[in-house]
């Protein structure tokens, strides 16, 4: 039986992991909910479009795309965020994109 090899011009191989990002990769600060101290990242920028709460950001942006924090794994001060090849392009994405800053590349 003979073997085929297929190839594609301009893919990739995989990469094995994403880099590891910091909440202040991405311009965040650890912020704690509760009282054991777990938390998520939330933008650092002051400004109140960084800082909707729940019950108003569809009417703040209608399309769903309103990024207000990335969880964290461990969801502790020093933790990185969860799923850092997806953080990029949920930036980009975002309606509050000036609220965060692109990571390191």
């Amino acid at each position: 039986m003979p073997i085929v090899l297929l190839c594609a011009a301009g893919l990739a191989a995989p990469n094995a992991a994403a880099a590891p990002l910091s909440c202040a990769d991405v311009g965040g600060a650890f912020v704690a909910h509760g009282t054991d101290g777990r938390g998520d990242c939330e933008p650092a920028d002051p400004r109140h479009k960084c800082h909707i709460p729940p019950d108003q950001q569809d009417a703040f942006d209608p399309t769903g795309n309103y990024v207000a924090g990335f969880t964290m794994s461990p969801p502790f001060p020093g933790g990185s965020l969860s799923f850092p090849e997806m953080v990029p392009g949920m930036i980009k994405g975002a309606s509050n994109a000036d609220c965060w800053k692109l990571p390191p590349s």
